[in-house]
């Protein structure tokens, strides 16, 4: 074969595809010119190589030396690619089908006929090799598509090698008269400035999962950690104060347990979309350490008062509803905020510090900011003391029920009590809930204890009925872990069936947020009230549960939250909304009852609204199980 340098031959010289010989028909084949006029005449005069911005990508061309020259042969080489696209296509994606576990990633994602569409419309770009940045665009597309749907690099530079291979037996195969050294030196070439891009796409992407979180796109925690340990280290000596911000997202587990991860996966989206929204300064850096918390770094003059305006922004723009499965939700936000170098020298320090914050805003109340202070590592410790003795309290039987009277307003008889648990801590003496629930909830405790609530008030109520005392029933509150506990309707029904107490006299209140899902909770709610036991929806009013719930599901009694009694005599609107609620439940054929009553002049509003069932210090403070039955029962006796 007669072989011309590529310097005495014109660049655009014919090339014969499989000329004067048999070509893959197996047939001889006349020889096919294609004259420079096939090739675009103002195309030519534009510049082979455009990458001015791109001086990486330049360095990589000159290393493996790909110059316009070759660009230019390879692009008369272009309509003999065409020409033999399937062939090339099927070098490439063939491979794939030797490999079981491959070809079931291709086929779980797309189809090989589709591939090879897209590799063909690739390889015809790519043979008119026009080096620009749309010409990278386009190579990291393909890169990043193959990396989506799970072909490793390895498989990808093996399928390339066989593409490589088809092409140079092509241009082997071309008519004596064409320079097929310098060409397949050219192709050669090309084909590694590809792959070189491509293998720097999966380096990027790998790079950017590794520091990215996968759901949000956010910085992640490995990322958020390095940017913070950089940002102290540049302000070590000049003592530049910049702050560190933990977020985390009040009531999200609610929307968790009752929607599904799958829609908690929606909502954390959105969360951070809205997070991000509420960033008006290039100095701010936010991230996704996990789950429902976030955290940010705010750096340059974020004096106090700017921080504050971010905290109040984000928290305005999470507290905004948030619309899924068809239901408007609303959450809260709870933010703790460390100031570099006041509240701490180093990274571990400062989000201690500001995890401390964030949880006294959340024993607090929720929805609001607040700033470190030293106060607050006395709290944390006293707080780690108490979980402590906290997980030895059932063992050491120091939980107890305290029982506060219901009573019916028209001639104020008890018609129920409901149990309220109680600790008596060794050296604190006896301790509220609210000291100690939102330490068993953050700690998983809560379903122990709530267990042991149940059985001790069922047990209780069950010798109260056997002493002759009146046949009332008594109400337990239900936390969220245990309503969304799969074997919830069991457990129960084996509660029951071991303390002997009849089905109708458990009342067991439920939240409006247990409610999220209706689904759910119409099978369960139904499974419950199948058995015999009543359904009190507890807090009503504080919620943001549909009211079309109110007729779907097997509710018994509404339970009036405390708020809207507190102020009842002087809130005209909180006077409306009770009046509303009574109205509404007595059209639903419900009970109501209303909680926080401590004067006559909030009764005698609830009794002129015809609310018939009352609990509140007015009647009585919650009572121990003695007091009960010497103050209620045994005058009836």
């Amino acid at each position: 074969m007669n072989h011309r340098s590529q310097s005495n031959q014109c660049p655009y010289h014919a090339l014969t595809a499989l000329g004067g010989r048999e070509g893959l028909s197996g047939k001889a084949a006349a020889p096919e010119t294609i004259e420079p006029a096939a090739l675009d005449s103002e195309a030519l005069n534009e510049p082979w190589i455009q990458l001015d911005d791109h001086t990486e990508v330049l360095a990589q061309m000159h290393m493996i030396g790909l110059t316009e020259e070759d660009l230019k042969l390879i692009a008369s080489f272009g309509p003999v690619i065409s020409s033999q696209i399937e062939r090339v296509t099927a070098s490439f994606y063939d491979s794939v089908g030797r490999v079981d576990s491959l070809e079931q990633i291709i086929i779980q994602h797309s189809t090989v006929e589709r591939l090879r569409q897209t590799l063909s419309n690739h390889l015809i770009e790519m043979f008119n090799c026009r080096i620009n940045p749309t010409f990278i665009e386009k190579r990291l597309r393909i890169a990043a598509a193959h990396q989506r749907i799970g072909l490793s690099p390895k498989w990808y530079m093996g399928a390339f090698q066989n593409l490589q291979n088809t092409l140079l037996d092509i241009i082997r195969e071309l008519d004596e008269r064409i320079d097929t050294i310098n060409l397949g030196q050219a192709v050669t070439k090309l084909l590694s400035f590809e792959q070189q891009l491509v293998l720097e796409a999966y380096e990027s992407k790998i790079q950017h999962q590794a520091d990215h979180d996968e759901l949000t796109g956010l910085p992640n925690r490995r990322m958020f950690n390095q940017v913070l340990s950089q940002r102290i280290e540049a302000n070590r000596d000049s003592q530049t104060e910049f702050a560190v911000m933990m977020l985390d997202i009040d009531r999200f587990k609610m929307i968790n347990d009752s929607l599904g991860h799958t829609y908690g996966d929606i909502f954390l989206k959105e969360m951070s979309t809205r997070i991000r929204d509420s960033i008006d300064d290039d100095q701010v850096m936010l991230a996704r350490m996990g789950g429902d918390e976030f955290t940010l770094i705010c750096s340059g003059d974020f004096v106090e008062d700017k921080v504050s305006r971010l905290a109040r922004s984000i928290i305005s723009a999470i507290g905004q509803p948030y619309h899924l499965k068809d239901n408007d939700f609303y959450v809260t936000a709870s933010i703790g905020i460390a100031i570099y170098p006041d509240h701490g020298l180093d990274a571990v320090q400062l989000l201690k510090n500001a995890d401390t914050a964030m949880y006294e805003v959340k024993k607090g109340g929720k929805n609001g900011y607040q700033f470190y202070t030293n106060e607050l590592d006395v709290q944390l410790m006293e707080k780690i003391e108490l979980e402590g003795y906290l997980r030895k309290a059932i063992a050491k039987n120091e939980l107890m029920l305290y029982y506060q009277p219901q009573i019916r307003t028209g001639d104020s008889r008890m018609v129920g009590v409901e149990a309220l648990v109680r600790w008596n801590h060794p050296t604190k003496g006896v301790l509220s809930p609210g000291m100690f629930i939102p330490i068993a909830e953050e700690t998983g405790m809560i379903t122990e204890i709530g267990t042991w609530v149940l059985r001790e008030a069922c047990r209780q109520m069950r010798e109260w009925h056997l002493q002759g005392g009146p046949l009332i029933p008594v109400s337990v509150n239900l936390s969220s872990h245990q309503f969304h506990q799969s074997n919830l309707v069991d457990y129960i029904k084996s509660i029951l069936e071991e303390t002997g107490l009849e089905p109708q006299y458990l009342e067991l209140e439920i939240t409006e947020s247990m409610m999220m899902d209706a689904s759910v909770s119409t099978v369960i709610l139904n499974k419950l009230n199948e058995l015999g036991i009543r359904i009190s929806l507890d807090d009503f009013g504080t919620g943001y549960s549909s009211l079309s719930y109110l007729k779907m599901l097997p509710i018994d009694k509404l339970k009036i939250d405390r708020s809207f009694i507190t102020d009842i005599t002087v809130n005209d609107n909180d006077k409306a909304i009770v009046a509303t609620i009574i109205a509404m439940a007595q059209h639903l054929k419900m009970d109501v009852i209303a909680e926080g009553i401590e004067t006559k002049d909030q009764l005698d509003i609830l009794t002129a609204n015809d609310c018939r069932e009352i609990q509140g210090y007015y009647f009585s403070r919650p009572l121990s199980a003695d007091e009960v039955e010497s103050a209620f029962f045994v005058p009836l006796r």
